[in-house]
Order: structure tokens, then C-alpha cells, then sequence
């Protein structure tokens, strides 16, 4: 979901050529099921219009990253991957259960699928227990396959390539959402993708877009606040944390904590005019740890990208799945040949590179 900021940023437009040359960190879930939901009628949560293979189960989120990972190589641009983990208890699901709803549906499939009941089969593939989480995980084989890295934050995605960016390990954050900003991200990235056009939500149609980079500083002193007042914004706006304040929509807020400065203030002069009730000092609390002192992994110079192995690609893909052979490896062709450009090109200007802290040296295998 993301919180709502579109209306107040500014949104820099941004060409490929300027991208040559430069990492970026991936909010994979985000970008997952973008590709997912980009093939079919309904969204992630409902089981209408997925395109499904033998075994019934989902498959344009696998040709989908295929086609990235293959895209951001012609374009001279290495990305790494980052996904999710533990759930805050402030939101509606628990991690745990999901995994153990996962771990017992994956079972079931495989009984189902292997004594021929193609329709159970089906309906198990496509459930909320089984389905996002058997998205999720094939996504990090089929990457790996790829011999692209990815990591496994130990909260959000979105916190983890914020972090990337802070240290300066890679130059930008890719998502779709605006709580990278939240989490400090200082440069954001939007509509990185090759078909430029997204799927309106709900609808079966398309809108064309252009690619836009987001600069932290930038906003913030155009918006005139600073990071800790963009998150008190924030609590006040609806999020994947809270839900928010009724009738409090982005200018309002904004313009509350221009006047107010933080939170509390502004509780304490228009509670009157708000209901402010759930919105209590330890959840206040619990939302600031979330966005300004974020759990990540730190990371030194564990990250490399490797030439794509392409028995395990057409293993997942044309074995598991039944996916055109002929297809497929085509693409794969596309990709190592796009490999090996893009890593001559980064070698070729690592002067231009000397502000990372991982050195291409070690970054490649």
C-alpha cells in the first residue's frame, strides 16, 4: 500500500542513459507483484486472471523477472534484491503464521497435484496461504539462478535498500511506494521498467509512465520540514503501520506540522477537531523506531553478481513449471550476453565508482 505522498513531491524525469553505470537496490515485493498483477485482472489477493501453467500454479512473476533482471543489464545497470521479513506487530499479519499457513499448503499442493486432482491442485496454488509466500520463495531461486544477489532484511524491503542507498553501497532505491522516503531513503527511484506502462489497479488496462528519480534532500526543503516531521506526518496519514486520522489527508498534515512542529503538539492543540484517540503515545513511539532507527543488515563486501547458470534457470523454468523451452532460453542467451556487456562497461569506468563501499573487485565472481 505505501503511504500517500504523490501529490506533494517533486518527481525528477530521468533517462536510462543517466542510470549506466550505476547499482540499485530493489524493493522485491513491491516489484514482484507489480510483474505479477501486471498479467492479470485482479490483484494480488483474489485468484481471478492468473495466467497458470501445468501445475496450475501462477507463472508471469517468474518471465517477469527474467525480462527485469535482463532489462537492467541492457541498460548497464546491476540491481540487487531485497525482501521482507519479520512483520511489525503493528501490522495485521504475523510472519509466524503465515509460514506455518505456508509450510502446511505446500504440502497439501504437492499431495493434490501428484494424485491428479488438477482443480484442488489449483485452488491450493492459488490461496492466500500458499500463494504470495510460493511467489516470494521462487522469486529467490529464480534470482539466484540468475546469479543476481538479493537480501533478506529482518524487517522491510523498503528499509533495506533505503539503507543500501545511506551508505552508499548502491546509488538508488527502485519501488513504486513513497515509504522509502519515510525510511530516509536519499534517492528514489520509480517506473523502471522496459514497457514502460503500469496496470491501473482494479482495471484491465494500462497507463503510460516515465521513469522519475526522488531526491530526500530535494523535498524536504521544499516541503520546508525534516526527516522526523515527515515521519510525524506520517502517523498522522494512513500507512501500513496505522491507519490514521480521519479527515487528515497529505496537506493537512503537512500543513499541521508546519505549524505545530511534532505530533504531540499537535494532539495537544487540535484534539478537538480530531480523533486522536488510538493514537496513543506508545503506538507514536513505535512508529518513529520503525521509519528512523529501522532493523537492517549491514553490509560489507558480501555482495557479487555471477554469470547466470543456466541449467538451473531452465531447471526451475521449463522443468518445474513446463515453460517454453524455446523461450526461455533465448532469453537466457539475451541475458548472459547483456552480462557480460554490462560488467565490461562497469570495469571499464570503475573510476567513476570509487565512492562505493563495495569494490568491483570483489563484486564480481
Amino acid at each position: 500500500m505505501g503511504i500517500k505522498l504523490q501529490n506533494l513531491v517533486i518527481r525528477n524525469k530521468i533517462e536510462f542513459s543517466e542510470l549506466a553505470c550505476k547499482i540499485i537496490a530493489i524493493d522485491a515485493p513491491n516489484i514482484v507483484m507489480s510483474l505479477f498483477n501486471f498479467a492479470r485482472k485482479e490483484g494480488v489477493n483474489s485468484s481471478g486472471g492468473a495466467i497458470l501453467d501445468r501445475t496450475q500454479r501462477p507463472i508471469s512473476h517468474l518471465y517477469g523477472l527474467l525480462y527485469r533482471v535482463n532489462f537492467f543489464y541492457s541498460k548497464k545497470i546491476f540491481p540487487i534484491f531485497c525482501f521482507d521479513g519479520k512483520d511489525s506487530e503493528l501490522k495485521k499479519l504475523n510472519t509466524k503464521d503465515r509460514l506455518n499457513d505456508f509450510r502446511f499448503t505446500e504440502k497439501w499442493y504437492q499431495k493434490a497435484y501428484q494424485s491428479g486432482n488438477r482443480e484442488l491442485a489449483k485452488q491450493i496454488a492459488l490461496s492466500k496461504e500458499y500463494m504470495w509466500q510460493n511467489i516470494i520463495q521462487e522469486s529467490k531461486k529464480l534470482l539466484s539462478a540468475l546469479g543476481v544477489p538479493f537480501i533478506e532484511s529482518p524487517a522491510s524491503a523498503e528499509s533495506q535498500c533505503a539503507q543500501l542507498v545511506k551508505e552508499k553501497i548502491v546509488h538508488y532505491s527502485n519501488s513504486q511506494d513513497y515509504d522509502s522516503l519515510l525510511f530516509g531513503c536519499p534517492h528514489l527511484l520509480q517506473n523502471v521498467s522496459k514497457s514502460l506502462k503500469r496496470k491501473i489497479q482494479g482495471r484491465w488496462t494500462y497507463q503510460k509512465v516515465v521513469p522519475y528519480a526522488i531526491h530526500l534532500k530535494e523535498n524536504l526543503n521544499q516541503l520546508g520540514i525534516d526527516q522526523f516531521q515527515l515521519v510525524d506526518m506520517a502517523l498522522m496519514m494512513e500507512t501500513d503501520y496505522f491507519p490514521g486520522i480521519r479527515s487528515i489527508g497529505p496537506k493537512t498534515a503537512l500543513k499541521l506540522i508546519k505549524q505545530y512542529n511534532t505530533i504531540e503538539t499537535i494532539i495537544k492543540k487540535e484534539y478537538s477537531k480530531y480523533d486522536f484517540l488510538d493514537l496513543t503515545h506508545e503506538v507514536i513511539m513505535k512508529i518513529r523506531k520503525i521509519f528512523l532507527v529501522p532493523e537492517v543488515v549491514k553490509i560489507s563486501d558480501s555482495l557479487s553478481w555471477t554469470f547466470p547458470n543456466e541449467p538451473q534457470i531452465l531447471s526451475l523454468l521449463c522443468e518445474e513449471h513446463n515453460l517454453n523451452r524455446e523461450r526461455v532460453e533465448n532469453n537466457v542467451t539475451k541475458l548472459i550476453t547483456n552480462f557480460e556487456k554490462c560488467k565490461s562497461y562497469f570495469e571499464g569506468n570503475f573510476g567513476k565508482l570509487r565512492n562505493l563501499q563495495t569494490t568491483l573487485d570483489s563484486t564480481f565472481i
